[in-house]
């Protein structure tokens, strides 16, 4: 654990507190004042705390780094906000005033060090607190009514490799072709909610497993209309849907010597204007996030990475939605 401190405490005074709270406003800090007051965060930590004793009480190697999960789970969602690396997050933290009333500490605690981080980082995505945590969070947005669940949007996004294909540093990520262009790494598959775009289901893969592969992990089956492009097309699929009263929204396929019909490309234009909203999240990682490609070297923590900036998604859909 870092041993390093915020020496001045002179700051934590509440004056000092309410002072800063009064005459400071910028966007940043009020969108953490008000990330902090919508979250339960003891409901949210409690299934990942349970996950890690269980851990250590089947002896394994996981173990559980001794510093407050709170302040780490908070740490990971500033680092995604932000963009910033292991050390800058430190630094940050220990410059930012917003970024440590966020964190709720005071002189007499220590900031998370990079190395704290790096170690929390591999033990979220060795046991899976990563969807732990997306999944309790989705349960909150739920009993907010923020979920509606009358239909869903799936799609995939390609994420290219940190490691240069043929370096052979990284030995999950794989070769996939898209337009007839070759990518290397992994793919970050999705499910929203048509009606808040809210992401509720989120799987991470190679880049060689097919999107249609996932379609089954995406969707609620409690919805009443599923939408997605063509690569999901297939014939026993929509007869499944439609044999249980789901409307099938997946788009049409043409083939070789056998191209669309008119109706078919009407249908699909039609569509399109529907399932396009599910490009939202992707275009939110991309531009807001600054999330383009993977920044690690195993699938673990690629995983870690694409679910933590689905989580934050989700949180700035929930922030837009009852602000």
């Amino acid at each position: 654990m870092g041993r390093n401190r915020i020496n001045n405490e002179d700051l934590f005074t509440t004056a000092a507190n309410e002072n800063f709270k009064k005459h400071i406003k910028t966007q940043s800090k009020q969108a953490l004042e008000i990330i902090k007051e919508k979250i339960d965060w003891q409901n949210l930590l409690e299934p990942i705390e349970e996950r890690i004793e269980q851990s250590k009480t089947r002896k394994s190697n996981a173990g559980k780094p001794s510093f407050d999960l709170l302040v780490i789970v908070r740490c990971f969602l500033l680092q995604r906000i932000y963009g910033l690396s292991d050390p800058r997050l430190e630094e940050e933290i220990a410059d930012r005033r917003s970024f440590q009333l966020f964190l709720e500490l005071t002189s007499a605690d220590a900031i998370p060090d990079e190395t704290t981080i790096c170690r929390y980082r591999e033990l979220f995505a060795r046991l899976g607190l990563d969807k732990i945590l997306f999944r309790q969070f989705n349960k909150q947005l739920e009993k907010m009514g923020l979920i509606v669940g009358k239909g869903t949007l799936v799609d995939a996004t390609i994420k290219q490799a940190q490691a240069k294909p043929g370096s052979k540093r990284d030995r999950d990520a794989d070769f996939t072709k898209k337009r007839g262009k070759t990518h290397y790494g992994y793919k970050g598959h999705i499910g929203t909610d048509l009606d808040s775009d809210i992401i509720h289901s989120v799987e991470f893969t190679s880049a060689s497993i097919h999107d249609t592969n996932l379609f089954p992990d995406l969707i609620t089956e409690k919805e009443n209309a599923v939408f997605a492009d063509k690569g999901y097309t297939n014939k026993a699929r929509k007869c499944n849907l439609r044999g249980k009263g789901v409307y099938c929204g997946i788009l049409d396929k043409g083939y070789r010597n056998r191209n669309l019909t008119s109706k078919q490309v009407k249908r699909n234009k039609q569509l399109s204007k529907v399932r396009n909203a599910v490009e939202r999240p992707f275009a939110f990682m991309k531009q807001v996030l600054d999330y383009d490609r993977c920044s690690y070297y195993d699938m673990g923590r690629n995983r870690f990475e694409f679910v933590i900036a689905a989580w934050v998604y989700n949180i700035r859909r929930m922030v837009t939605l009852t602000t």
